[in-house]
């Protein structure tokens, strides 16, 4: 148990820096940011999903998780000019009680207001004198003194506007963004600009969003190694428990506990296929082949990782698939580099497996991971994605799935990691390990 408690230690040794990252900023790569609106003719993003201002600022609106599904009330507002700092759009309420504790974030414009709606003016009010009084019946705590300095500095710099609809539309007017080509992410931004009688144009912001996601800023790249190391540890800490007999209902929630030892929040565990919590009576079985697919994320950064075990004399058809899949990803790991495309990486895997004499026993699927599982645009198909055949860009982080999907072999087999490209190649963010265990 003390080399466990070291190892963990040693995992989150670097948190408070990392944190203190995020209260600087956000983690999105600026420069890339930049280079995608010009590269789509986007003079400027208005962003409300939770995600997406939190890649922008490293705020995650606590509304937008108790209130899914509603329309955002928080908005980041970002501009192609990279003189201009990014702004946030929210409720004097919500600003004092979840935005400041965040950290000052003095390059932040804020552009506050009272309730949310849009009456189409843009008016201004006096704040709400009851809104966290102080009653002076006892010394301020440091949360409150805190909040109410940084809050207080918000005010005195911009009036506090009488809805959310006006407070956007000052903020669009003030950084420039009333007229061009602005991109959005909820159709609030929408119908707020032609109520207002924004005169510029619109277009979604989505797919070019993942444009930006897929090559990672420094502190990207370093949450990305804390969440993937944390994950992979979670899904071997699993994989250590597991025995014939055991339920697989019960080795996912191991993980979810795993994962949060180690700071991280469990997404989900695929066992031997199996990804559904509504199954109760799946269970490992002696000579089984099963794979462990745990993702989990830190700080909304996901690790995707995967091995296979085998659970006493596992069938030869099984053996043979997974020295398939780590000699394809042996293959594909050591060619990786700028410049070559998702559907060299996959022909790469296969032409080892042809030259070994196994056919096509596994595939070989890459995707880029970041703040989702898959994290990458998509080729627009009749408004749904397919799968882009991208380039690989220098600090992208890949998977690479190499999963069998033969049934009928004595189980299921799929090796998973992650790598970040280099200027020359590729390099784990995490411990390999073994990709096949037996127990």
């Amino acid at each position: 148990m003390d080399a466990l408690n070291a190892q963990i230690a040693a995992l989150m040794a670097d948190d408070d820096a990392l944190l203190q990252g995020l209260q600087r900023g956000g983690p999105m790569n600026l420069p890339r940011a930049y280079e995608i609106m010009e590269r789509f003719g986007v003079d400027g993003l208005v962003l409300g999903d939770p995600l997406n201002v939190f890649h922008a600022l490293g705020y995650w609106p606590q509304i937008g998780t108790t209130r899914q599904g509603q329309p955002p009330t928080t908005f980041a507002i970002l501009t192609r000019d990279p003189r201009q700092a990014p702004a946030i759009v929210t409720s004097h309420f919500i600003y004092y009680y979840t935005f400041v504790d965040g950290g000052p974030r003095d390059g932040v414009a804020a552009y506050l207001f009272q309730e949310a709606g849009d009456e189409g003016a843009e008016r201004t009010v006096e704040p709400w004198a009851g809104l966290f009084a102080d009653r002076g019946a006892a010394p301020l705590t440091q949360v409150e003194a805190r909040r109410r300095d940084r809050t207080d500095v918000a005010l005195r710099t911009r009036p506090l506007a009488a809805d959310s609809g006006g407070a956007l539309v000052n903020a669009l007017r003030d950084m420039g963004l009333w007229t061009g080509r602005l991109a959005y992410d909820h159709d609030v931004v929408r119908m707020v600009c032609e109520r207002h009688e924004r005169p510029g144009a619109l277009t979604p912001a989505d797919n070019l969003l993942r444009w930006i996601r897929v090559v990672k800023s420094p502190l990207e790249l370093a949450l990305m190694r804390r969440g993937a190391q944390a994950n992979a540890a979670a899904v071997d800490a699993v994989v250590a428990q597991v025995r014939a007999g055991a339920n697989y209902r019960d080795l996912r929630r191991l993980f979810a506990v795993e994962s949060a030892r180690r700071g991280n929040r469990a997404v989900f565990m695929t066992i031997d296929r199996v990804s559904s919590d509504l199954p109760t009576s799946d269970t490992v079985r002696d000579g089984q082949s099963l794979f462990f697919d745990g993702v989990s994320h830190f700080q909304n950064y996901h690790g995707d990782y995967a091995r296979t075990v085998f659970v006493g004399e596992p069938a030869a058809a099984a053996v043979r698939a997974a020295d398939a899949a780590e000699a394809g990803w042996k293959a594909i790991r050591e060619q990786l580099r700028p410049g070559m495309r998702f559907s060299e990486v996959s022909r790469i895997g296969l032409e080892a497996l042809r030259k070994s004499g196994v056919g096509d026993l596994v595939t070989f699927g890459p995707h880029s991971v970041g703040l989702m599982h898959t994290d990458e645009p998509g080729e627009v198909r009749g408004g749904f994605y397919g799968k882009n055949d991208l380039t690989l860009e220098e600090n992208m982080i890949l998977s690479v799935d190499c999963p069998s999907l033969d049934t009928g072999i004595g189980g299921s087999v799929h090796i998973e990691d992650l790598v970040v490209i280099t200027r020359d190649g590729a390099e784990p963010i995490h411990p390999l390990g073994k990709h096949v265990i037996t127990i």
